[in-house]
């Protein structure tokens, strides 16, 4: 609404050039933005011009009274009762309402009748019958196990404290078609974060893998606490259990079933979970698309990798994630994982484009984050460099160049730039090939000092007052440099605080606080991992854990997706208009914009570009070419025009929030299924 503002001059009305423009309420994100039909939940909307609003329609006649005080972007409301369906929610001001928008609905649904979904499986892995495949199930959140039926061959998950050891013991595992042919699911039989493993045998190899303690003979997990903990299979590469994958069910009371097919470690073999009506016919689908190979998706990589570095682009590095995990099977290993266990160039990979997030003074951040849980608030923080923060730790008096968040009532959290808190690998010349590549940092303690089998660059980033990781001769939390000896520019060895002589060589690491981040910042951005998951590990209370942990995750996410720096002010992608700095939360909006991800020539997770736009052809005679993971409803395209798949390309590869809707983003079933479906089916694809 534009008015003409008149001013009275001494008895002279004067008209001010210009016109002054009166806004409506808009409304950038409603949480939670559903709840069953009788309402009476606490709604937190969030947006601007909401001064001198006095109350909120929910789709339906009547308004509902705003509870407590209105800032100018953050209410609350209590929703009233309602029918089932998706409405438009608007907020009064003097009697004119806002406008629905797609980010202004809420939903209304009726809690779920019991459900169940019986889970076929299929071997459709053309392997011989030198192979076995083995499922076994465990949900430490619900502190159940999976268990079969002999008679019927159907698992489902029971209480540990129905077995026969219910402390500790052994999850057993079952062979598909001997022992096991489909899973129960069920919303009366809720479990939690579960993972379903599907373990591929050779039966000429003899594992470490638990067969001779489980009640059946077959491999098994370890568990413990009454089943809140499990001992499960270190992640590849290992040689104790068979290569498996797995799939994440989570099934609440009265709630629909969210069920994922993991690609987060990395891609193993083809493995898909469709939705299907009561004939069998398919009308949803998750994973691979059918009839790929797992020989086809992986001989698509490297020539996927050379096209990108024809075209002028880093991705060296990203090769070396091609590996061979025994007996001729190929694998690709996500970068988080990789680096778990090694060192390469994509140790350092986002450093540049961290080292701009962490201290540009013109990205002028503001990002959104939800405190969860029963005190739950949108809130809005306004994001600032500072170069030397004290790392909240009651041990050490580091300090670190990190980003402050600051609310409006002046709360505020820190987060620290992985890039130098921690010293993991060097960059080592071998004079006999005249390259340079990343390397472990080793040595030996006597006396303590550390003395470097091979000296460290002083550009490396160690310093005093880093702490060395537990073991070979380190105490966890108390060992700390507390010398540099250098002579030629080189380091060549420290001085250490409380050590033991250790007198074979060593593999060291050094980080600014002990125990959780001796990791490299590729390590950290990649697998959200130390400096970019540890709003538990530094905060008490629930909300402060909840805010700190969301920040990371967006920041690590931005980084993978490559929109972490990108300038949003060169225009639209497919259709969407990024937000100014004039809109509260606008970075968390923009990052969340599918079509803005994964631009050339801005440093990404290209594993998660590969996952997530390669094809790879189907069997002859077909040869068509078809994406690796199955495309979504409404797909969109990325910054490079490449339509989009859903998969695990990183840690948090989920769907974004505070943004206009898009389409899927993991290969999962998120609590809903196309209509008509009525049972499940887990194929285990074509290995060649």
């Amino acid at each position: 609404l534009k008015v003409t503002v008149i001013v009275n001059n001494a008895g002279v009305l004067d008209t001010v050039p210009g016109t002054f423009d009166y806004k409506l309420p808009e409304i950038y994100s409603i949480s939670p933005n559903t709840s069953s039909l009788s309402g009476q939940d606490t709604i937190t909307i969030t947006g601007k011009y909401f001064y001198g609003a006095s109350s909120v329609k929910f789709g339906i006649p009547s308004n509902v009274p705003i509870a407590g005080s209105v800032k100018d972007s953050v209410l609350q409301v209590v929703n009233p009762a309602s029918t089932a369906g998706n409405f438009p929610v608007q907020i009064q001001v003097q009697g004119l309402y806002s406008d629905s928008s797609n980010t202004a609905r809420f939903k209304y649904k009726d809690p779920l009748a019991d459900l169940t979904y019986q889970l076929s499986l299929t071997n459709n892995t053309g392997l011989s019958d030198k192979y076995k495949i083995y499922v076994l199930g465990y949900s430490t959140g619900a502190l159940k196990v999976l268990t079969v039926d002999d008679s019927t061959k159907t698992g489902k998950f029971s209480p540990v404290s129905s077995l026969s050891n219910p402390d500790s013991g052994y999850v057993q595992s079952f062979e598909i078609g001997k022992d096991i042919t489909q899973i129960e699911l069920s919303n009366s039989n809720p479990v939690f974060g579960a993972r379903i493993y599907f373990l591929v045998a050779d039966t000429t190899v003899t594992y470490k893998d638990s067969s001779n303690r489980t009640g059946n003979g077959n491999l098994g997990f370890y568990y413990y606490k009454k089943g809140a903990s499990v001992l499960q299979v270190q992640n590849p590469p290992q040689t104790a259990y068979p290569p498996f994958s797995y799939i994440e069910p989570t099934f609440k009371t009265h709630q629909g079933l969210f069920i994922d097919v993991s690609s987060v470690d990395g891609f193993f073999f083809p493995m898909a979970i469709s939705a299907q009506d009561s004939l069998g016919n398919e009308l949803g689908r998750i994973g691979q698309p059918k009839g790929l190979t797992g020989d086809s998706i992986i001989a698509s990589y490297i020539p996927f990798m050379k096209n990108l570095i024809n075209n002028g682009e880093k991705v060296n590095a990203y090769m070396d994630l091609e590996q061979d995990a025994g007996d001729g099977l190929k694998v690709l290993y996500n970068p988080g994982l990789y680096l778990g266990s090694t060192c390469s160039p994509l140790d350092t990979v986002f450093d540049a484009s961290l080292n701009q997030l962490f201290t540009s003074k013109t990205l002028k951040m503001n990002i959104w984050q939800n405190g969860g849980g029963a005190s739950s608030v949108n809130e809005f923080f306004t994001v600032t460099p500072e170069d030397s923060v004290l790392f909240p730790d009651t041990n050490t008096t580091n300090k670190h160049g990190a980003l402050k968040f600051v609310n409006a009532e002046g709360t505020t959290y820190y987060v620290f730039n992985p890039v130098g808190f921690s010293v993991v690998s060097y960059n080592k010349y071998d004079p006999v090939s005249k390259k340079s590549k990343m390397s472990h940092i080793t040595g030996t303690i006597a006396n303590n000092v550390l003395r470097f089998t091979d000296p460290l660059p002083v550009s490396s980033g160690l310093v005093k007052g880093m702490y060395v990781q537990g073991g070979e001769g380190a105490t966890e939390g108390t060992t700390i440099v507390n010398k540099l000896y250098t002579s030629n520019n080189k380091i060549d060895s420290v001085g250490l605080t409380f050590s033991t002589n250790y007198p074979v060589i060593g593999t060291y690491k050094f980080a600014k606080a002990p125990t959780h981040y001796y990791n490299s910042s590729g390590l950290t951005a990649f697998a959200g991992l130390g400096l970019f998951a540890d709003g538990t590990f530094r905060f008490s209370d629930t909300v402060s854990q909840v805010i700190v942990n969301g920040f990371e995750n967006q920041l690590s996410t931005a980084l993978n997706r490559g929109v972490a720096v990108y300038n949003f002010a060169q225009g639209t992608q497919g259709g969407l208009q990024p937000k100014n700095s004039s809109s509260p939360g606008y970075t968390t909006y923009n990052w969340a914009i599918e079509t803005f991800w994964y631009p050339k020539g801005q440093p990404q997770n290209y594993f998660s570009l590969f996952m997530h736009t390669a094809t790879a052809g189907l069997p002859s005679p077909s040869r068509l070419q078809v994406p690796i993971f199955t495309i979504p409803q409404g797909s969109v395209k990325s910054a490079r025009g490449t339509t989009m798949g859903m998969a695990y390309g990183f840690a948090y590869d989920e769907n974004p929030i505070f943004s206009v809707p898009g389409p899927q983003v993991p290969s999962e079933f998120s609590g809903e299924f196309p209509k008509g479906t009525v049972k499940l089916n887990l194929e285990l694809g074509p290995w060649e």
